[in-house]
């Protein structure tokens, strides 16, 4: 589904057993969320970045990038990008890099990691502010541990989740505490077996990826049943729904900050 959204594109990409995609850069903001698969890289300016299942990737808009599947295997991902608003707005560029993706290097952490992902800390060297986040990849390992960790607090009687059995976590540029790009916010959510949110509406659309589980959706009362790899989309104001079957986790993406940046947001929950 290209255009999911009148702001949004979403499409799921399949890199083959040792296949390249040249590089390419484009003004519009794109991410890759792995759903399967690793030992593939993408090169973000000439900084090579591994991908594994669950990591979030990004490629800011007007950077150069391509990909290497190294292995024997095939890698899934879901692309997203603000291909549809770039298009509504006049501002979509695109050119070739080389031919062939130009470093072939695999380290385990890519130079922005190095550099920026240690929690809470941020290099003085790179004080400036920046529109985009310089973070590479975000790892499912630690996506994985806050989730549990927003759980297990709960549990112990000392709530820091959005609602009974429901943890939510959002990626974030670490040098603003911002979104990871202006145009997308990204988050991933985790509902316990049995857990329900409570119904919402928002203005601005959102695309959601059923990273594994089992649960049930309800837009504006229509009920529909998910699973692992669906993807599902919510139009602006339409009103959301998820009840979890078995332990439910799921990755969000949405046009939030576009909205927001012209105060055009809102936003209606059950209970509040």
């Amino acid at each position: 589904m290209p255009y999911a959204t009148s702001t949004l594109w979403a499409a799921i990409q399949y890199l083959g057993p040792r296949e390249e995609a040249p590089e390419h850069r484009h003004s519009q903001n794109a991410f890759r969320f792995v759903l399967e698969g690793e030992g593939v890289w993408t090169v973000v300016d000439g900084d090579p970045v591994a991908m594994r299942r669950g990591d979030l990737v990004l490629t800011p808009g007007w950077r150069f990038h391509g990909h290497r599947n190294a292995t024997d295997t095939p890698m899934v991902w879901l692309d997203g990008l603000d291909i549809p608003f770039a298009h509504h707005t006049d501002t979509g560029f695109f050119e070739f890099g080389p031919d062939e993706v130009s470093v072939e290097d695999t380290p385990e952490l890519s130079r922005s990691e190095r550099l920026w992902a240690h929690p809470g800390l941020r290099p003085l060297s790179e004080i400036g502010s920046l529109t985009h986040s310089p973070i590479a990849a975000y790892r499912w390992e630690h996506t994985d541990r806050a989730l549990s960790e927003q759980l297990k607090l709960e549990s112990e009687g000392h709530p820091a989740t959005r609602g009974p059995g429901h943890a939510a976590v959002r990626y974030v540029n670490p040098a603003t505490g911002g979104d990871v790009m202006p145009t997308l916010r990204a988050e991933f959510h985790r509902l316990r077996s049995g857990g329900r949110t409570a119904e919402r509406r928002e203005v601005g659309s959102a695309v959601w990826q059923v990273f594994a589980g089992e649960g049930r959706l309800t837009l504006n009362g229509v009920e529909t049943r998910v699973g692992r790899g669906d993807l599902f989309v919510v139009p602006s104001w339409t009103a959301l729904r998820l009840e979890a079957e078995t332990e439910l986790d799921l990755f969000r993406f949405a046009d939030t900050p576009i909205f927001e940046r012209l105060s055009l947001d809102r936003v209606s929950e059950e209970g509040r």
